[in-house]
């Protein structure tokens, strides 16, 4: 890091080799970093235990690419862009490779809370006609708390999907069940609906959609159990790209799928979330 500059007792900030500014937070209950670019969070490790989140060894920390890994932002769509928005538009979006401004940190007896926000330019209007102010509030102590808010500040009504996209660090793919998705699912890999048959267990390259999960999902990795605490979503996306994925990826290690699960809060539904002038929605997900 360079040119290090602290903001509280507990959180700094500095720019990367790249420079690329990137928040550093280490307080009583746990660390954490922040990238402006994407508002996204790399790593969170409470004191004593494993980080909760994977980083790929081969993420591009430049600002020129989406960041593999940590809990990338994917608004105001997840995946291809719907019809209502046009083809050749990014994938996942342009919230993850937007730079974010840092409005506040503050220090709590609970952790220490972020407060990140991007709006609207010539580049995203370019991309999604629409006015809107994009918050995200991040809290790091013995949980990890983010709530992402579109705020519609424009005059005609605005309709988004989104994800937090989360990379899950996990000891092996054998370790692992995951519990509390609900029945119903969408196999992506397949185009047809399923149903879950008890704790899902990761054995191949998956993609899925739970349309009915429970508020908590539990992640059993071993000893190890991880709670993902979602709200106002409508639906939990589990993904690992498995072997075959991981090779086709230059910034993912050709192993590095035996080491995460993404784990995400997700708004997928074709209608998505329909957010009137002057109004606003959020959506959020804990790790704990």
């Amino acid at each position: 890091m360079q040119s290090t500059r602290p903001l509280t007792a507990h959180c700094q900030l500095a720019n990367n080799a790249a420079g690329l500014p990137i928040l550093t937070i280490h307080n009583d209950q746990a660390k954490a970093q922040i990238s402006l670019f994407g508002g996204h969070v790399l790593s969170y490790q409470r004191h004593g235990e494993p980080d909760s989140l994977w980083l790929s060894d081969k993420a591009v920390l430049d600002g020129n690419k989406p960041i593999r890994g940590g809990i990338p932002l994917c608004w105001p769509w997840f995946g291809p862009a719907p019809a209502r928005v046009g083809d050749d538009k990014p994938a996942h979006g342009f919230a993850r490779t937007s730079l974010w401004t840092l409005d506040g940190v503050s220090d709590h007896q609970d952790g220490t809370l972020v407060h990140l926000s991007l709006v609207e330019d010539e580049a995203t209007l370019a991309l999604w006609p629409h006015a809107f102010a994009l918050e995200l509030d991040v809290l790091v102590g013995k949980e990890l708390s983010l709530v992402l808010t579109t705020r519609n500040t424009g005059k005609t009504p605005l309709t988004y999907n989104a994800a937090l996209h989360t990379y899950l660090q996990i000891s092996a793919p054998e370790a692992v069940s995951v519990t509390g998705l609900g029945a119903p699912y969408l196999d992506k890999l397949t185009g047809r609906n399923e149903l879950q048959q008890g704790a899902l267990t990761v054995t191949a390259a998956m993609d899925r959609i739970y349309r009915q999960p429970e508020a908590m999902v539990a992640v059993q990795d071993g000893e190890r159990a991880t709670r993902v605490v979602s709200g106002n979503n409508d639906s939990v996306v589990v993904w690992t790209p498995w072997a075959q994925g991981a090779a086709a990826m230059a910034d993912m290690s050709d192993d590095g799928y035996r080491t995460m699960l993404c784990v995400e809060a997700a708004i997928t539904t074709d209608a998505g979330i329909t957010v009137a002038p002057d109004e606003e929605h959020s959506f959020s997900t804990v790790i704990l």
